[in-house]
This record gives structure tokens, sequence and C-alpha cells, in this order.
């Protein structure tokens, strides 16, 4: 994956920590928001990273048959 798709799944990491190791009134709404709104473009992100690298694979499964 690419630095500014780990980038940008590091922070909903961050989150799932906070969510898991603190209380929810400690959460912050305005990140929640942010977290939300940037949620599709980074799934599409992810998604369209890993078909890349399962053509990848897909190729170099290919080259390994030929050879």
């Amino acid at each position: 994956m690419s630095t500014e798709t780990c980038a940008r799944l590091d922070r909903y990491r961050g989150f799932r920590h906070v969510v898991r190791n603190l209380y929810a009134f400690e959460l912050d709404p305005q990140q929640i928001q942010t977290l939300v709104e940037g949620l599709q473009p980074a799934m599409e992100q992810v998604s369209q990273e890993l078909a890349a690298f399962a053509q990848f694979l897909e190729r170099t499964a290919g080259e390994a048959k030929t050879i």
C-alpha cells in the first residue's frame, strides 16, 4: 500500500484504539465527524490498491508458470 493510504488508515486504527481503551464520553465529536466523512474515499483508495496488488500477484503467478 502507498504511504498515503497507510497514513489514512492509521487515523482509523488510532481511533479504534481510543474507542477500545477509553470511555465513550472522552470521544471527540469533531474527530468522529472527520473520520466518517473520510471513510468512503479511504475505502475506495484501499480497494483500488488491493485490486492493483491482486493483479500484480496474478501476473507474477502467470510468469512463474512459464519458467
